[in-house]
C-alpha cells in the first residue's frame, strides 16, 4: 500500500501531469504539492477532499486505503486481506480515475 504522498504523486504522474498542472488541476500552489510528494506536508483535509472531487470519488474511498507506518506489520490474516483489496482499489485510482485531472489542468 502507499502512503498518502506516494499515491498523490503516483495519481499526478499517470495522469501525465507537472507538479503545476497537478497545482492548477486541484486550485492549489505548485509548492503545495511538491511538499505534499516529499512528505514535508501533511495533505489537509481541503486537499483531499479536492483531489478526490478531482478524480470522481469519495475522500473516504482513498485515505482509508493510505498506509501508516503502523502497517508495515500486518498481524492477522483479515487484516492482510483488506491491504490487498485497498492495493487493488488505489491501482484503480491511479490507472483509471487520474484521468479525469487532466480536464481540471487543461480548464
Amino acid at each position: 500500500m502507499y502512503r498518502f504522498k506516494d499515491l498523490f504523486k503516483r495519481i499526478r504522474e499517470e495522469a501525465g501531469l507537472t507538479q503545476e498542472q497537478m497545482g492548477r488541476a486541484l486550485n492549489v500552489s505548485t509548492v503545495l504539492v511538491s511538499m505534499v510528494e516529499t512528505g514535508q506536508k501533511e495533505a489537509s483535509k481541503k486537499l483531499v477532499a479536492k483531489l478526490a472531487e478531482s478524480l470522481g470519488v469519495r475522500a473516504s474511498s482513498i485515505l482509508p486505503f493510505v498506509a501508516t507506518k503502523d502497517d508495515e506489520e500486518m498481524v492477522t490474516g483479515v487484516e492482510k486481506m483488506l491491504v490487498e483489496a485497498a492495493e487493488k482499489l488505489q491501482v484503480h485510482l491511479i490507472a483509471v480515475k487520474s484521468k479525469r485531472l487532466r480536464v481540471y489542468a487543461e480548464s
